[in-house]
């Protein structure tokens, strides 16, 4: 009789006790990703300079007004040395994009490490000088 009585009084403090319990056990709801609209245009990145907070996931969206355009980031912060972990890290390796004429293209990392990252054009303009200007800078802040 005891041990039924005990069996009853831990089935009723368990349904008491599992709406709380449930809770601890979900998982963290996942932080939206920082968005960054980047426009490429021939010689230029509108913006130049893009500010995240260490930590953060960020998501670059490239769109390009006029030709085929590319954007490659560098992985390691201005100074750093390349034999460490990156600043970037890529979910899927994808440190540099590609993006047609009237297109999108999103790419995705966490911003590790704060610092300053280069980054540029990877496509080879054929319209000429000033492609080596088509630069611009991922400013990482703590």
């Amino acid at each position: 009789m005891r041990i039924r009585r005990l069996a009853i009084m831990l089935s009723v403090a368990g349904n008491l006790l599992s709406p709380f319990l449930a809770k601890t056990q979900e998982p963290a709801t996942p932080v939206s990703p920082h968005v960054i609209e980047v426009i490429a245009k021939t010689f230029e990145f509108t913006p130049k300079e893009i500010h995240v907070k260490a930590g953060e996931r960020v998501q670059i969206k490239l769109h390009s007004v006029d030709r085929a355009h590319g954007l490659k980031l560098s992985l390691y912060p201005e100074g750093a040395s390349e034999d460490g972990s990156p600043g970037l890290v890529f979910e899927h390796p994808q440190d540099e994009a590609k993006v047609d004429k009237h297109h999108d293209r999103v790419i995705e990392f966490r911003a590790v490490r704060p610092g300053t990252y280069d980054f540029k054009c990877s496509v080879q303009c054929s319209m000429g000088h000033g492609h080596d200007r088509m630069t611009g800078k991922l400013i990482v802040d703590e």
